[in-house]
This record gives C-alpha cells, structure tokens and sequence, in this order.
C-alpha cells in the first residue's frame, strides 16, 4: 500500500496544476510532476503542510529545494531550474532532522 502513495502524490499534484504541467522522465523513478515553482510551492504549503527547509545550488544552475513539514516529518523535494520551472524529485514520510556529523 505505500508503494502506491509516491504515484498518487505525483497524480494529486498533477491534477491540481493540469495546465501548466508537464510530464518528464526521472531516472528510474517514472514520469515527474513539472510545473511553475510557484505553483508547487503553493500546492505543498496548502495541502502538505511542507515549507522550504533547504536549498542548494549546482554548478548548472539547478537548485534543489527540500520542503518538510516539521509536525509530520513529511517531505519533498524539488530540482528549479534556472526558467523557474521545478520538478518533484521524490517524496517520504518519517525525515527527521540530523544533529551535527
């Protein structure tokens, strides 16, 4: 049964932003859910409780966004692109934060 919850998500998200969606494929992991960073960003906060939590930069130009939801250990992440378009890159359940290395 939560094998089925990431395409769901994916499926939730897609119906939620249907015009401004595209599908592309992610390695190994089926189509990604594309849209309007705004849009998801909207979409994790109303529906999922999920905020930014981090970013980070790449050499290209590609940021990778984690949002989480703090009460619910809830998470997603993002990868923007420079155009402002980002794409859901995975989701879980249970993140926690790690103290110190």
């Amino acid at each position: 049964m939560r094998a089925l919850r990431f395409p769901l998500v994916l499926a939730a998200i897609g119906a939620a932003v249907p015009a401004q969606a595209e599908s592309v494929a992610a390695p190994d992991a089926g189509p990604a859910i594309c849209a309007r960073y705004e849009l998801h960003a909207r979409y994790l906060a109303d529906r999922f409780g999920e905020f930014p939590m981090f970013s980070g930069v790449a050499g290209d130009g590609i940021a990778l966004q984690l949002f989480v939801n703090r009460d619910t250990g809830r998470w997603t992440t993002l990868l923007v692109s420079t155009d402002g378009v980002s794409c859901i890159t995975s989701t879980g359940e249970n993140g926690r934060q790690e103290v110190g290395l």
